[in-house]
């Protein structure tokens, strides 16, 4: 039999796992127990819809392929309800697909994950995967999740003709806000924001204070501020919201103006980058943004658009080059030789080819083949995603919801419109928090 290569750390985990015992208890100190034999089958859940799941699909069958095991994916509509539904009732699926590391780190509290230590061999994940990516599914010095998929929200996207206007891709924080007096100064107009939707008004907004967080104060300060062990109406995290503010307000920066950016769409802002003469020359937002641009350039990203990286160097801020984004982890609830051998699978730097293939998906690993990308576009943001020194999961996912999906976007919303001072909002905020 051919034994492939990421077969060989399962199958080194699945034989030091049979010697391990105990049973799951709480606080991130659970026991793997035995490694049982599989039956041939495995059971997923995930948050990844039924359309985005093609590629993800086409990697499962590749494995059945190889393996013979048969894996069924289901996607879930309300997935946060429903594994916990699952959990609780002793019907967890063999594996599931988390979208927030904050809802593993909860059931791992509960004693219902397993640790990876047990299974695989998690110390190459490591060397392998974003740096900081591992840090949001390691738990009391142990590792609950593996990463299978990202995304990237420290993205600014620009015209085609970007370098043939004069301008030049900033590397420093500094250069960024100089390029934008230059852009102003030729009559053209920088930023195209927008962050009305709906309901989940000022998503964006906060999205921009957490990658300023990042790089004013460095990822340290973030996880603390992200867990509440610094507060939200910390001074630093006030100056995150004003500078957020600066960008803003400076006249002639931002298409609109403040109250502009409160009522165009978040899906329709970026759309002026194609007029024949465009209406704005940046726009930062994640790279699930170009499922809203137009058709024609979405047939030919590399042709008609342009990306870099938002720059991470700040003056007196953190020095290095931080990302921020999201991505799902594939965590185990069953310790048999089949989800040993899946989740090898999922660990292997190699893992979704397939998934590139189909589009719209980014690796999590340092050591992908970025030629797999059908769009020479994915290509080039997983070469920016590799080259960054650090990952962190956006903020408000990982608070409160009360908080993360409540008054952080509600305050903003109200920051903006010059309803309240960054004060006053971040005071609000840290009541809602407290309360």
């Amino acid at each position: 039999m051919h034994v492939r290569k990421w077969q060989i750390g399962a199958v080194v985990a699945g034989l030091l796992a049979v010697t391990g015992c105990g049973v799951p208890g709480g606080g991130g100190s659970n026991d793997a127990g035995d490694t049982e034999e599989g039956d041939g089958s495995i059971q997923i859940l995930g948050a990844i819809p039924e359309g985005e799941a093609v590629g993800l699909n086409a990697a499962l069958d590749t494995f059945t392929k190889e393996t013979g095991i048969e894996v069924t994916y289901t996607p879930s509509t309300d997935f946060t309800t429903e594994i916990r539904t699952k959990v609780n009732g002793n019907d967890a699926p063999d594996i599931a697909l988390f979208p927030q590391p904050g809802l593993v780190g909860d059931l791992t509290e509960s004693g219902d994950t397993l640790p990876l230590d047990d299974l695989i061999d998690v110390g190459s994940l490591d060397d392998t995967m974003i740096p900081g990516l591992m840090d949001s599914v390691e738990i009391d010095d142990k590792t609950y999740g593996v990463p299978i998929r990202v995304s990237m929200k420290s993205l600014v996207w620009t015209p085609k003709n970007f370098e043939q206007s004069g301008y030049k891709t900033p590397t420093t924080w500094d250069e960024l806000r100089s390029l934008e007096d230059q852009m102003i100064s030729k009559g053209q107009t920088p930023w195209c924001l927008g962050a009305e939707a709906g309901a989940d008004t000022g998503w964006v907004y906060t999205d921009w204070v957490e990658e300023i967080v990042l790089r004013q104060e460095g990822p340290e300060f973030y996880d603390d501020w992200v867990s509440h062990e610094v507060p939200f109406n910390d001074p630093k995290i006030v100056e995150a919201i004003e500078t957020m503010g600066d960008i803003i307000n400076k006249p002639k920066n931002v298409r609109g103006g403040a109250d502009g950016t409160l009522s165009e769409p978040f899906g329709d802002s970026p759309l002026p980058l194609f007029d024949a003469k465009p209406g704005c020359e940046m726009h930062r937002q994640a790279n699930f943004i170009t499922t809203f641009f137009p058709k024609d350039v979405q047939a030919d990203l590399a042709g008609n658009v342009g990306v870099f990286a938002l720059p991470g160097s700040m003056e007196g801020g953190f020095e290095g080059n931080p990302v921020l984004g999201g991505g799902d982890m594939a965590t185990a609830f069953t310790n048999d030789t089949d989800v040993v051998e899946l989740m090898e699978f999922f660990a292997s730097p190699d893992f979704g080819a397939e998934w590139a293939k189909s589009g719209g998906w980014l690796s999590p690993s340092v050591e992908f083949d970025n030629s797999n990308y059908a769009d020479p576009m994915f290509g080039e943001i997983a070469t920016l995603l590799q080259d960054a020194d650090t990952f962190r999961f956006d903020g408000s996912d990982l608070m409160p919801a009360q908080v993360g999906a409540g008054t952080f976007w509600s305050e903003m919303n109200a920051y903006v419109g010059g309803e309240k001072s960054a004060q006053e909002a971040a005071d609000a905020i840290e009541e809602s928090w407290r309360g």
